[in-house]
């Protein structure tokens, strides 16, 4: 989730139609310009170069879970649906098969491994939801590390946490690292990106680093 807001100027932002490399294109209404949600980057019009800050505040999540801790939640509906049974992503999501077939040279990892794609000091990372379901801490060449936590078994709708650790700490049991960043009594920089798979995320972020 970006911040809508740009120089002062509040932007109002609506579907292109288009797509770069599976991933969609959105355009604002005041500049028209065309913006990529894979990097957060106006890629044409007015503001060609620019860039929007992402908020740290945003939880991707299922429904079921969210209601289970937001039950006051209020839900927008269309003509009074709120609610449709067909998911037109499930075959998609059930398959190997890349949108639209779209081919990619990297072959580190299948095309649809389900990964964290994120910027460190500004470039790109990847990291395999498999090599950190249920905790993981990873150095950086700097020495500085990342954690990185997903519950063992949920689904990629599901958000990582992910951060850079001020300080380095001795491996230990991720999920309490985890209550001592959210009680303040551990310092620690959220890190910025998201859940995708590898094939959208490499297309976009060329020869990133897979970090294990």
């Amino acid at each position: 989730m970006y911040d809508r807001s740009y120089e002062g100027r509040e932007l109002n932002f609506e579907a292109s139609g288009a797509l770069m490399s599976a991933s969609l294109i959105m355009r604002d209404r005041e500049t028209d310009s065309w913006w990529s949600i894979m990097t957060s980057t106006a890629i044409g019009g007015a503001l060609d170069g620019a860039e929007l800050v992402e908020m740290p505040v945003s939880v991707k999540a299922q429904w079921a879970d969210w209601v289970a801790e937001h039950p006051d939640t209020l839900v927008l509906s269309v003509d009074g649906e709120t609610h449709i049974e067909t998911n037109t992503y499930e075959n998609y999501f059930a398959s190997d098969s890349t949108f639209r077939d779209l081919e990619i040279d990297d072959d580190r990892l299948p095309p649809k491994e389900p990964i964290f794609g994120g910027w460190v000091d500004g470039l790109p990372h990847a990291v395999a939801h498999s090599t950190f379901a249920g905790g993981a801490i990873i150095p950086l060449e700097d020495g500085r590390q990342l954690l990185l936590y997903r519950p063992v078994g949920v689904e990629i709708f599901a958000s990582s946490r992910v951060y850079l650790l001020a300080d380095p700490v001795a491996r230990a049991d991720v999920p309490a690292i985890l209550e001592a960043i959210d009680a303040g009594s551990l310092e620690a920089k959220p890190v910025s990106g998201f859940d995708t798979f590898w094939y959208s995320w490499v297309s976009v972020n060329e020869r990133s680093p897979i970090l294990r």
